[in-house]
């Protein structure tokens, strides 16, 4: 059986609103000052990373359910981060999002799903080089059924063209969007249900970015406890483990070789994450350990030392309130983790591997949903 190991942990001293991080993490926040204020309420859904204004930086955006404005992107510039309104108006976007250049002009630009109290799926046109113009909002979907947390973007089909995939909870369907040419004046996109089911959990989550998880060169659909295998014009799923439908994940080569490996974290519920390995017959299942609503979930080599290691982080509100923690498995290639824990205080939930400051290594981003919200921060990589 593969090894987790875990670290041995300082003794953390914790108060309301105190942070604690592992030696070399630095946490720079909305609350510190070291970013702008984020949307005004107190349930943070979605974030979303990318380059929006293409100068190199990574930037990302934020959605809030309760209060106007509903979508901020935070710009990464070189004097600084700067808030800038996406949609001003009371939207109610659901956990999930993706950063994809829809109208094919070389920017950026976002989608989100509407929550459970409604049908929708909007893009917004990025406004590159302007950002003093307004983000135009345009339908996807304003239709049938309600709830889509978690998208994907992806040439799915192998058809030379991305697609756009989402979970759309209240239909108890997979949905699969054509991007159509004219996306300024299509109206809905044209989608079908790739996926069913009728009884039991949700099924929920997507890895940050689609992997090609059976080697054969083309992308493959992860998510809900399932993979899809695209073959003769149908999406074929095929269970990785039916008990992770309500998860979030990751996928990756924490194994060189082979099928991609497979991490499922029970993003709103307590429970074990785990990881799976394909052995050429089924999927082998191996536990992490216990989390609290780990609601991130991500795959990336944190410490540049060539193997992918996994970093899961908890909601805190619900969950583990002022124990909420960051956790990072170090991997060593060969299927045996380290566990540590980088981070403990502060709620994360959709949070984001991505190099932040650009210095070479993965930095975390860090959105709470409810716990100490409004605030955004981000976790500094001391790597490099």
């Amino acid at each position: 059986m593969r090894k987790v190991f875990p670290a041995l942990l300082a003794v953390w001293g914790i108060c309301t609103g105190a942070l604690g991080a592992a030696d070399g993490w630095r946490l720079i926040s909305s609350q510190t000052g070291d970013l702008p204020r984020p949307n005004a309420g107190d349930q943070q859904t979605c974030l979303v990373p990318g380059d929006f204004d293409g100068d190199g930086r990574i930037d990302f955006v934020v959605g809030e359910r309760t209060q106007a404005p509903s979508v901020v992107l935070f710009r990464n510039t070189d004097t600084g981060w700067q808030r800038v309104v996406v949609d001003d108006s009371h939207l109610r976007p659901e956990a999930g999002g993706v950063a994809f250049d829809v109208d094919r002009d070389g920017d950026l630009d976002l989608i989100l799903g509407q929550d459970a109290s409604g049908s929708e799926i909007w893009w917004w046109e990025n406004p590159f080089p302007n950002f003093n113009s307004p983000w135009v909002r345009r339908p996807i979907k304003t239709t049938g059924g309600k709830k889509h947390h978690d998208q994907t973007v992806g040439d799915f089909d192998g058809d030379g063209h991305a697609e756009l995939v989402s979970w759309n909870q209240g239909a108890r369907c997979l949905l699969l969007f054509e991007i159509p040419e004219s996306v300024h004046s299509s109206g809905d996109w044209p989608y079908r249900a790739i996926f069913r089911w009728t009884a039991g959990p949700e099924y929920e989550g997507f890895p940050s970015q689609p992997v090609d998880l059976d080697g054969d060169g083309h992308i493959d659909i992860v998510g809900g406890g399932l993979w899809f295998k695209y073959k003769n014009g149908e999406f074929v799923a095929h269970t990785i483990d039916d008990n992770m439908r309500f998860t979030q994940c990751a996928a990756g080569q924490l194994i060189p070789g082979g099928f991609a490996e497979v991490v499922f974290s029970p993003g709103d519920a307590d429970g074990d994450a785990k990881w799976y390995e394909w052995d050429g017959e089924q999927w082998r299942v191996h536990a992490l350990g216990a989390v609290r609503h780990g609601h991130t979930c991500e795959i990336g080599d944190l410490n540049l030392d060539g193997h992918l290691d996994i970093m899961i982080g908890e909601m805190g509100s619900p969950g583990a309130g002022e124990d909420a923690r960051v956790i990072v498995w170090w991997g060593n290639g060969k299927g045996n983790f380290r566990e540590e824990v980088i981070h403990r205080g502060q709620g994360i939930h959709e949070g984001r591997l991505a190099d932040v400051d650009g210095d070479g290594d993965l930095d975390i981003i860090v959105k709470p949903y409810h716990h100490h919200a409004p605030f955004v921060g981000i976790l500094i990589n001391p790597t490099k």
